[in-house]
């Protein structure tokens, strides 16, 4: 019998911040791969299009469709757990519809953990690849990174394993494929032995950022920074690896009810009412959390699992545009967004909201495998599931491997993520914001991650361009002419196996989204 019969009709589905919904001919939840494969086969012959979702944790409208959705969380179990005692290293089998915050509580009933993490774990391991998730290290890049193999259904209806041996330019591509390969249905992750994080968070000046930016990247294996403009302080997370002992969380005034409550009325208000406010509520936001005093080289210390170190509370519905770039021109960014935030506020053009996360990766890779049989529950770094850049990484290809010990901030990558409230899940308008950031982080060398809210622009479109006037605030122009020059040869070569592997475009249900960002052309639909 075949599946579409059994497809569930009228169920809407909306992403995680609840700016997007729709409401797809079928939804489908299989339990088992050859269910994945019957369903990949009867679009085939019905001729429609499948997209497969997850958490929804990504803010865009990439994964939105009226025709067949799919999700995976049926098929969610732990295949198989192999160690590698002499390299201190586990090799961990799951299906591809598992959360990653699932198999955080298996490992650690092991003994074991995930290396690296980006701000959440709700999204599937399936997920949490296939728009370049990654975390906030000088040592750490892609969570791609870390997977030894991936199994996919392709748009033939066929099971492909891949690795860096088997089918290698198909994986280059699934490492990062936007759902535009196929559907993971299995991996392997490489996991390390379980270790909990000893962390300091501090505030300090804008300014001080500026001063210690040479320095500041590389002083430990977990950095992060959230920058708060209009009071022009940020918070220094800085985190190594431990095995002391796990001691009480820190306290948060936004982590109470009637903390997280009061912000956001606080922001419904500066965004329904009285935009002027913002600057305001920031302050006033910020001194209840953490204070006025500059606390650089002596902040507040705690030790915490990797889990709990490496995930964050996101707060509320949001916007986020994020931009990868060289770490190197962090500070002129920097200093440009500064004066255009305070400029914009002065003149009551936008009000931007807080904090502005600033973060570091290194996705850089070595020629060969490395040997890890040095390693302890401590050693800093990656011990790597395979050595393989993906086709569509979206941070600098300039950037070569070095020595952990050799880490400069030349071989990093700059994240910076501009986000927007949506309190109460009321629009914030974003536009100006979002183009001013676009335009600073495209001029200094970046891209933008693949699963979020940026814009783009007419001028870089492909596909039906409209007046600027016909636009929505937040709606998505397109970066296609951008993305063309940015990957070149790579996307080229992703188009050629993206056209190998689902020749019939089973997975290209939402074409236009596919069209204005360069991943397909016309004259492949």
């Amino acid at each position: 019998m075949s599946l579409s019969l059994t497809g569930q009709k009228n169920f809407v589905f909306k992403n995680w911040a609840g700016i997007y919904s729709c409401k797809p001919q079928l939804y489908f939840q299989p339990y088992d791969v050859d269910e994945v494969v019957q369903i990949v086969n009867d679009a085939r012959s019905q001729k429609k299009t499948v997209v497969t979702v997850g958490s929804g944790h990504s803010p865009s409208n990439m994964c939105i469709t009226d025709e067949w959705l799919m999700n995976l969380d049926n098929i969610n179990e732990v295949l198989k757990f192999e160690e590698n005692i002499e390299q201190h290293y586990a090799d961990i089998t799951v299906d591809a519809g598992i959360r990653v915050y699932q198999v955080n509580e298996w490992l650690a009933k092991k003994g074991y953990a995930i290396q690296n993490l980006g701000s959440i774990s709700e999204q599937s391991v399936a997920g949490i690849i296939s728009t370049g998730t990654h975390g906030s290290s000088p040592f750490h890049g892609l969570v791609s990174s870390n997977f030894v193999n991936l199994t996919i259904v392709n748009g033939k209806g066929e099971i492909l394993f891949l690795d860096s041996e088997n089918n290698p330019e198909i994986f280059k591509a699934a490492l990062l494929s936007l759902g535009k390969i196929g559907i993971i249905v299995k991996a392997t992750i490489r996991v390390v032995p379980a270790f909990n994080i000893r962390s300091t968070q501090e505030v300090l000046n804008f300014d001080t950022l500026l001063e210690k930016w040479d320095t500041l990247w590389t002083s430990c294996e977990f950095v992060r920074v959230w920058w708060y403009p209009y009071c022009r302080k940020c918070i220094l997370w800085r985190g190594i690896k431990t095995e002391e002992e796990v001691t009480p969380a820190r306290k948060s005034w936004w982590g109470t009810r009637l903390g997280r409550f009061f912000y956001e009325f606080l922001l419904y208000v500066s965004v329904r009412i009285y935009p002027r406010l913002t600057p305001f509520i920031e302050e006033f936001v910020f001194n209840r959390q953490y204070g006025k005093v500059e606390t650089f080289g002596n902040g507040d210390k705690a030790i915490s699992t990797s889990v709990e170190g490496l995930n964050m509370d996101c707060l509320f519905s949001q916007f986020v545009d994020e931009w990868g770039c060289p770490l190197e021109n962090g500070p002129e960014i920097l200093r440009s967004l500064d004066h255009s935030i305070s400029q914009a506020a002065s003149n009551n053009e936008f009000f931007v909201h807080v904090p502005i996360e600033v973060r570091c990766s290194n996705t850089t890779l070595p020629n060969e495998p490395l040997d890890y049989s040095s390693r302890t529950a401590t050693s800093p770094g990656p011990v790597y599931g395979n050595i393989i850049r993906p086709y569509l990484d979206n941070t600098p290809s300039q950037c070569r491997y070095v020595p952990l010990s050799d880490v400069t901030n030349s071989q990093l990558t700059l994240y910076i993520n501009a986000t927007i409230y949506r309190p109460f899940h009321y629009n914030t308008p974003i536009q100006r914001w979002f183009t001013l950031f676009e335009e600073t982080m495209d001029a200094a060398g970046g891209k933008p991650h693949w699963a979020k809210n940026f814009l783009g622009s007419t001028r870089y479109s492909n596909g039906i361009v409209k007046e600027e006037a016909q636009y929505d605030d937040f709606e998505m122009r397109g970066m296609a002419k951008r993305v063309q020059e940015w990957y070149g040869d790579d996307l080229i070569e992703f188009r050629k196996v993206r056209r190998e592997q689902d020749p019939e475009n089973i997975f290209l249900s939402n074409k236009e989204w596919a069209l204005i960002n360069g991943i397909v052309d016309q004259k492949e639909l």
